[in-house]
């Protein structure tokens, strides 16, 4: 998988990270739904990278993802915020996936 963070994304990001070595974690969210197909993608900040998860390629952050949910994204995204909402955008060319993504800290 591989994401791309626009300018504006890695402008909200990077402070939240700076402090350590903490990692963004891609998570098809789905604890509040109860169905595997019917998650929410969401962002988590988390102390480190999981063995058990992998890593996908970035233009700026180590940004993880289990291996499960691969099946539910392309191959190429974009990470993007949106000033207006407040939040994070994840799309492709040919969808968005979240066009109201949360970023969680999870540390």
């Amino acid at each position: 998988m591989n994401i791309t963070f626009t300018e504006t994304a890695i402008d909200r990001i990077t402070p939240l990270l700076a402090e350590d070595d903490a990692v963004l974690n891609l998570v098809f969210d789905t604890e509040d739904c109860g169905c595997s197909v019917n998650g929410v993608p969401t962002l988590w900040i988390v102390s480190k990278a999981n063995e058990e998860k992998l890593v996908a390629e970035t233009n700026r952050f180590t940004l993880t993802y289990k291996a499960k949910d691969e099946i539910f994204f392309e191959e190429n995204m974009t990470i993007d915020f949106h000033e207006k909402n407040k939040s994070y955008i994840l799309k492709s060319n040919n969808q968005i996936y979240n066009a109201s993504m949360s970023l969680i800290n999870k540390k």
